[in-house]
């Protein structure tokens, strides 16, 4: 293949920015996967000054400095031969609206903080803020203290790929028929990272309660448990029966954890106190590395709580290729991250030698129009993808193509379940959120029958996604190149905790045991002695994995209407974590013991952000980021000007302000001032939330089997105003096999011969009706 192709399926994508500050990453994740970006700023920003952050963003990206009042001009010489324009909502001193129709080939991605309708439309927002109002901060700290806030930028992060995801996917519809139409996008940044961060009514992880009800904080420990050593911390993930039956095994089947309701994850969960402390007791006087031996050994999850200096050092990382050395504008030698996704084996990261060059018109193409006509609001309709996904991951990517109009057919087979699946008689909440608009054919791959039909299907196929431990497809035989040989234009995804080449790449893993391995469990802490973590209860990376492995694939269905070929994606989740906290490690391989708990977004202008509201257990973030910001708040709180206050006297002005409100008006008053701020909302409170009612981003589904709905969000970015259409609701198992069968051109007869064998199943027929 040639390396102006290999990881780089958005080559001539021409991409102009114009808000580049509002979130640097967004353009990052464009120019990762080959586009060019060219960023337009009336501010030159001095070499060095602008901090390792601006430099790790900026990496690829094309940067042109105009004269104060000169940008007009600038995009008038540059839109027209430009794909998407990333902006605020005003232009140059022009609406958004009226750069649309002078240029109505332009996907046009309006950046803002809360959206451009809605009670929230002038608030301001920061890392501290969305993660008040997204649900969250709500699920993290150790329970009798007060909430805390996650470390690093996950939120922005994810936020980010959510809207490159939206990008990308418009862009596919642009370029649908013969005439070119582009379209405006609403990216409200809360929104797009309250979906893809962890999303307060989505999927949540199989070892996760369904729902959270108390006002304090859950007790994330009891979930994913981490376990003091005399060396470290381990975290061990027991989530599967034979995970459970083999640590039994391990600890010589003590009595008091006999019973038959420890054989499931909620079970276990009801009697945390007796699991974990039997655990605890049998691990005790282990070593990490001896613990974490053992239990891989036995196959039961689990990995070593690690620092942000261990990942530096770690081997697993150094050979996998993530981790790469720099250098700075000031010419120090830094090791970043980079590179979330493989394409065709190659790490979508820009290339040193061609990195911010104009490209060459002569050499790259650009993108080739298509001869279907599609739907705006369901651009991805007559793409068929293949779902083997489980657990969350594996299951978002396919949704996240179904909600843009794909046609997603779920595989699985009894005999080795989701581990989501607790019955398949019916689904849970968690499986109803998971698998919305998707068909469902029970099929058994391991059978020389079922895998017949599943090559069939592959023949129409253009997107096949699975997740499973790396070298579980090449056993199947449905690896890359054997479907390669079949459908040389279909395209694949292989997901898993991190990824295909290194020595972890056998391990088993969750997020959780990502989360522990990327130095982020380490760093999600109250203080660097505290032995509390606190991010059991989130889903964190499996979500936005998913939109990150969504993005390559109609990034390379783009390339494949100029190549005819498909092509093969790889993706860890570690890879993806470790990208989001791309500073922190670039700091900490400058300056070693930089990194340390709490790792929360840098900037902060108060000791304590976090504050307690009128009212048991209600909480408000209060969150300056500019000076202005900071004057304002003193004036509001009561802070003299020209006083000579101190961080924690100036910090405790503003706690006493909040203490006496309620959060809500406490927030209300602050954003009136530009401040940013917010209050802290728990999950069940979000679908209520008038200003995301307003916005429309929650729906409801029914959960098949059974007589319950439960809310569920709805695709974050609306296109032309109009969020797509919601999605069918997830159906019971095997639903649609024997429609799916007699779709390939199996009979009747056919198809009960491949039931009879087991290769084709079905839910009982007393079930079919629901």
């Amino acid at each position: 293949m040639p390396q102006d192709r290999a990881g780089r399926p958005l080559r001539g994508l021409r991409v102009v920015v114009t808000a580049d500050d509002e979130l640097p990453s967004l353009g990052k994740a464009l120019v990762d996967l080959g586009a060019d970006v060219l960023v337009l700023r009336e501010c030159a920003v001095t070499p060095g000054s602008a901090g390792i952050a601006h430099e790790i963003d900026s990496r690829g990206k094309r940067f042109v400095d105009v004269p104060t009042g000169g940008l007009g001009a600038a995009l008038a010489a540059r839109l027209p031969g430009a794909d998407v324009l990333i902006c605020a909502p005003t232009v140059a001193g022009r609406p958004h609206e009226e750069v649309a129709r002078a240029h109505p080939h332009l996907v046009v991605a309006v950046l803002t903080d809360f959206g451009l309708t809605g009670p929230r439309r002038g608030w301001v927002g920061s890392e501290a803020v969305y993660h008040a109002l997204g649900g969250s901060l709500s699920r993290s700290g150790e329970p009798g203290t007060p909430p805390l806030l996650p470390p690093g930028e996950q939120f922005l992060r994810s936020a980010a790929q959510a809207i490159a995801y939206g990008i990308v996917v418009a862009v596919y519809a642009a370029l649908g028929g013969p005439d070119r139409r582009g379209a405006v996008l609403d990216c409200a940044i809360f929104e797009a990272g309250a979906v893809a961060l962890d999303p307060a009514q989505g999927q949540t992880g199989s070892g996760t309660p369904d729902s959270l009800a108390s006002l304090d904080r859950p007790r994330a420990g009891d979930v994913y448990p981490i376990y003091t050593l005399a060396d470290g911390f381990v975290r061990v993930s027991v989530l599967a029966r034979t995970q459970w039956e083999s640590l039994l095994d391990w600890m010589g089947r003590p009595p008091e954890l006999a019973g038959d309701d420890l054989l499931s994850n909620p079970g276990r969960y009801a009697k945390a106190d007796l699991v974990v402390g039997a655990q605890r007791s049998f691990f005790a006087g282990m070593t990490c590395d001896d613990l974490v031996t053992e239990c891989r050994r036995r196959r039961i999850p689990a990995a070593k709580v690690l620092s942000i200096a261990d990942v530096l050092g770690e081997p697993h990382y150094r050979e996998s290729g993530i981790l790469r050395t720099r250098r700075t504008a000031d010419g120090s030698s830094i090791t970043v991250p980079e590179g979330m996704v493989r394409i065709d084996g190659v790490r979508t990261a820009p290339d040193p030698e061609t990195a911010a060059a104009e490209p060459d018109p002569e050499k790259v193409a650009p993108l080739p129009t298509r001869a279907q006509v599609v739907d705006p609001h369901r651009p991805l309709a007559g793409v068929t993808v293949l779902d083997l996904g489980v657990i969350v991951a594996g299951a978002q990517t396919g949704l996240v193509l179904a909600q843009q109009g794909a046609r997603v057919i779920r595989i699985e087979n009894t005999t080795f379940p989701d581990g989501m699946r607790r019955s398949f008689d019916r689904l849970t909440p968690a499986l109803a959120r998971g698998h919305l608009g998707k068909e469902n054919l029970g099929l058994d791959l391991r059978s020389p029958e079922g895998l017949a039909v599943f090559r069939e299907l592959v023949k129409r196929a253009d997107i096949v996604t699975s997740n499973f431990k790396p070298g579980t497809t090449a056993k199947l035989g449905i690896a890359h190149a054997d479907l390669a040989a079949i459908n040389p234009a279909v395209i694949t995804i292989e997901s898993s905790a991190f990824g295909d080449t290194g020595p972890w790449r056998t391990a088993m893993g969750y997020g959780p045991l990502v989360r522990a391995s990327v130095g982020l469990t380490w760093l999600w802490r109250a203080s660097p002695d505290a032995h509390y973590f606190g991010d059991g209860v989130t889903v964190y990376p499996d979500h936005v994995a998913a939109r990150v492995a969504a993005t390559a694939a109609v990034a390379c269905l783009l390339d494949r209407a100029r190549t005819g070929r498909g092509a093969e994606i790889t993706i860890a989740q570690s890879d993806v974590a470790l990208v989001h906290m791309a500073e922190i490690v670039a700091r900490e391989s400058l300056a070693a013991g930089t990194a340390q708990p709490p790792g929360i977004a840098p900037g902060a202008r108060l000791t304590r952000t976090v504050l307690p509201a009128a009212g048991e257990q209600q909480w408000c973030v209060v969150d300056p980021r500019t000076d202005a910001q900071l004057a304002a708040l003193r004036g509001l709180v009561g802070v003299a000007p020209d006083a000579a206050a101190t961080d924690a006297e100036q910090t405790s002005a503003v706690a006493a302000f909040v203490a006496t409100r309620k959060a809500d008006e406490a927030a209300e008053l602050l954003q009136s001032k530009g401040i940013p701020a917010a209050p802290m909302l728990r999950p069940h409170e979000l679908p209520e939330d008038a200003a995301l009612r307003e916005r429309g981003m929650y729906t409801v589904t029914s959960v098949a089997g059974t007589d319950e709905t439960v809310s569920v969000e709805r695709y974050p970015i609306p296109v032309d105003g109009v969020r797509p259409p919601d999605l069918t609701a997830a159906p019971c198992f095997g639903r649609h096999t024997r429609a799916i069968l007699a779709e390939l051109g199996y009979d009747a007869a056919a198809r009960d011969r491949l039931f009879a064998v087991g290769a084709a199943q079905e839910m009982h027929d007393e079930r079919k009706s629901q």
